[in-house]
């Protein structure tokens, strides 16, 4: 007579509980949501790959034909669908129409320019090479991920955002990754795409690509009432609509100084736009220090981050060069730290984030609430000294590594911290021309009621 030897109960437990472990280790080690992320990183760069090769093929096929089109060089076009052509009903970043345009839900994918790139595709003389048009694989606002679509009529430029971490991290050492098209650097004209950050609890957002200057409201710029420092001084005649004026992102202008807060927010309103917030200041901060070309060493933290013009040399604002070839225009220390342009995770660049003129954004502080380390009262400060930060955080203002400071180019706090002022300052950043180590990205100036004005302080817009 054999006897049969099973597992007992206990066995069975512990064996299951290995098994159970392992499976937890395993999905661990896989990380399936970043995994899926990847995948759907991949899958924009092939959408990019097909868009990309379409459109040539049209351009190739079509350019000189009567119905030839590659759509409005005034509008930005998004894979969203919405039933406002001005994409209004999304909300959020998109209520200010005219800027942003999406097709319906019924049309947005058709290849036959009803869709949400508006070329006819169909128009190619062998026939559309596409059936409909890829969109993002999670295409929505709440996730910051889709696909826009810009041109000058002539060239033009498609823009994916990645979403995995593997993905984020080839990006910033090539920021056009995810960017296709014939003009990469085309950047929607003088507004550039900013990728959104929800640590900042921004969605996608446009910023104007240089300080705000003054212009006829043609597209040229006007250089007059100069206040000494090649700076548009908006005391002797501001520039409104009602002097025949209104304020612009363009190239070759000086920016506008002698402006306050207050001012600066209602001239951005008249434009549809508002005056940048810290928060979106803050967003493009931590996406040009996460690109590895902003870095004299060539990787991020290597090296310092390119501070713009701010050694006094020569004394005064100094306008871009529109073509962005020389990121050092007119500048004298054109191998240093001096380079005025940051170039963002996109490929979008933006100019005079850090020095050349101060810049208002849209947050106030009470100077009891600000940060300070050591003892309270107005002087600079080092954000790696910060040890009291107030009503703020590091993440207000300070850079994306709590250990950079000035020697990477970020640039330095100025604030006070005393017990009992109450006074409100106004959120000011960046640098100015002569603000030397003091300046950087990073930089924040904490000293002017937003009722105050400087020959030194301009502004820009974001929408």
């Amino acid at each position: 007579m054999h006897s049969h030897k099973g597992f007992t109960l206990i066995e069975l437990l512990v064996v299951i509980a290995i098994i159970a472990i392992l499976a937890v280790v395993v999905v661990l080690t896989l990380n399936p949501a970043q995994l899926l992320a990847q995948s759907r990183d991949a899958n924009r760069l092939s959408d990019l790959a097909t868009l990309n090769s379409a459109i040539n093929l049209y351009n190739t096929d079509q350019s000189g034909a009567s119905t030839y089109s590659l759509g409005l060089s005034s509008t930005t076009y998004v894979s969203l669908s919405d039933s406002s052509s001005t994409c209004g009903d999304l909300g959020g970043n998109f209520t200010t129409g005219g800027y942003f345009t999406c097709a319906s839900s019924a049309n947005y994918r058709n290849a036959s320019s009803t869709g949400w790139i508006p070329i006819n595709f169909n128009a190619i003389s062998a026939g559309s090479p596409i059936s409909s048009l890829p969109v993002d694989p999670t295409n929505s606002t709440s996730s910051n991920l889709y696909y826009s679509y810009q041109t000058n009529g002539t060239t033009f430029r498609l823009v994916a955002t990645p979403e995995s971490q593997k993905y984020l991290a080839s990006a910033a050492q090539n920021p056009t990754m995810f960017v296709a098209g014939s003009n990469t650097s085309l950047d929607g004209g003088n507004w550039v795409l900013v990728p959104g950050n929800s640590q900042f609890g921004t969605n996608n957002f446009y910023v104007m690509k240089y300080s705000a200057v003054c212009s006829d409201g043609n597209g040229n710029y006007l250089n007059d009432y100069n206040s000494g420092y090649q700076t548009y001084s908006n005391s002797n005649k501001p520039c409104t609509p009602a002097n025949g004026r209104q304020i612009s992102s363009l190239p070759g202008g000086w920016p506008i100084a002698n402006i306050s807060q207050t001012s600066a927010a209602t001239y951005c309103a008249s434009i549809g736009a508002h005056l940048i917030t810290n928060n979106e200041w803050q967003t493009i901060a931590w996406n040009a220090e996460n690109v590895a070309s902003n870095w004299s060493g060539g990787t991020v933290g290597s090296g310092y981050v390119y501070s713009g013009h701010n050694d006094n040399a020569p004394a005064n604002a100094l306008p871009a060069d529109p073509s962005d070839s020389n990121g050092y225009a007119g500048e004298t220390n054109t191998g240093g730290n001096q380079k005025r342009i940051l170039t963002l995770s996109n490929g979008s660049v933006i100019w005079d984030m850090a020095g050349n003129v101060w810049q208002w954004t849209n947050d106030t502080i009470q100077g009891q609430n600000e940060p300070y380390g050591g003892s309270p009262g107005f002087t600079w400060r080092q954000y790696t000294a910060i040890t009291n930060w107030g009503t703020m955080t590091q993440q207000t203002a300070g850079p994306l590594n709590n250990t950079w400071s000035s020697t990477q180019g970020i640039g330095q706090i100025y604030s006070d911290g005393t017990s009992g002022n109450s006074t409100v300052y106004g959120f000011i950043r960046g640098g100015n021309w002569s603000a030397g180590g003091y300046a950087g990205v990073g930089a924040l100036y904490l000293n002017t009621a937003p009722g105050g004005t400087a020959y030194y302080i301009g502004f820009r817009c974001a929408r």
